[in-house]
C-alpha cells in the first residue's frame, strides 16, 4: 500500500500479472511496477497492490476468491471515505480488475469508477462475470507485438462489454522507434512507455476524481 504525502484525492487498486514463482525478499512483485506506483502516489492516489496469488488459491474461481480476500483486507485498512476508485491491472491482473469491477457490489466493496486493463489475459474460467455498469469507464490496451496475451483476452472482454460506447475504448499500442509493444512493455519506464501506459491511467483517475 502506498499513501501520498498530501491528503489523498483518489484510490487505485493495481493488480499484477500471474507469476510462475513465489514472492521472495529479493524479488518483490511490487518492484516491477514501483516507479509507476510511486508516480500514482505523487499525483494524490492511495495505491493498493493486493496479494491475490499467495500459493493457496486454486485454479479459476479460487484465484478470484483470493483477490476478494486481499481486497477486503486492504480496503478495510484504507478507510477510503468515499474516495473515487479506479481498478487497474496488467495481464492476468487486468482480467481480475474486470472481475472485481463486475462483482464489487455483490462483494460489498467500493465500486470502481473506471477500469484500466493493460494487455489483459482471458476472462477467468468458471468465475462469475456479471454485466458491468455502463457508468464505469473502461480502457483496454493491447500491444501490437504482444505474443503472450495477444488480442484474445481483450476481444473477449470487449465483446462482454457490448462493444464501443462513450466511456469504453479498446486501444492498440503501436511499436515505434526503439519502443516495442510486447508483453513486457508496461513494466518499462521510458518516455514512450509512460505515454502509452501511465498517461491513460492518469486520465482515468483524473476523470474519476472530477465526476
Amino acid at each position: 500500500m502506498l499513501v501520498p504525502r498530501a491528503r489523498p484525492r483518489s484510490a487505485v487498486v493495481f493488480l499484477h500479472g500471474w507469476k510462475a514463482t513465489p514472492r521472495s525478499s529479493g524479488s518483490a512483485w511490487v518492484a516491477q511496477f514501483r516507479p509507476w506506483l510511486d508516480h500514482l502516489a505523487s499525483r494524490g492516489s492511495v495505491v493498493l497492490f493486493p496479494a491475490y496469488q499467495t500459493g493457496g488459491d486454486g485454479q479459476g474461481p479460487g484465484r478470484v476468491a483470493s483477490l476478494r480476500r486481499g481486497l477486503e483486507t486492504g480496503l478495510a485498512r484504507l478507510r477510503l471515505d468515499r474516495l473515487p476508485l479506479v481498478a487497474a491491472g496488467y495481464s492476468y491482473g487486468a482480467s481480475l480488475a474486470f472481475a472485481y469491477a463486475a462483482n464489487a457490489r455483490a462483494w460489498g466493496l467500493p465500486q470502481p469508477r473506471a477500469v484500466d486493463a493493460v494487455f489483459p489475459a482471458a476472462p477467468v474460467a468458471g468465475a462469475p462475470l456479471p454485466p458491468l455498469g455502463r457508468s464505469v469507464e473502461v480502457v483496454i490496451e493491447v500491444g501490437d507485438r504482444d505474443t503472450v496475451a495477444g488480442r484474445s483476452g481483450a476481444d473477449a472482454f470487449w465483446s462482454w462489454l457490448g462493444g464501443r460506447g462513450r466511456a469504453r475504448r479498446l486501444v492498440v499500442v503501436r511499436s515505434h522507434g526503439s519502443f516495442v509493444a510486447d508483453h513486457a512493455a508496461p513494466k518499462l519506464t521510458s518516455a514512450a512507455a509512460r505515454r502509452a501506459f501511465w498517461e491513460p491511467l492518469d486520465a482515468l483517475v483524473s476523470r474519476a476524481s472530477a465526476s
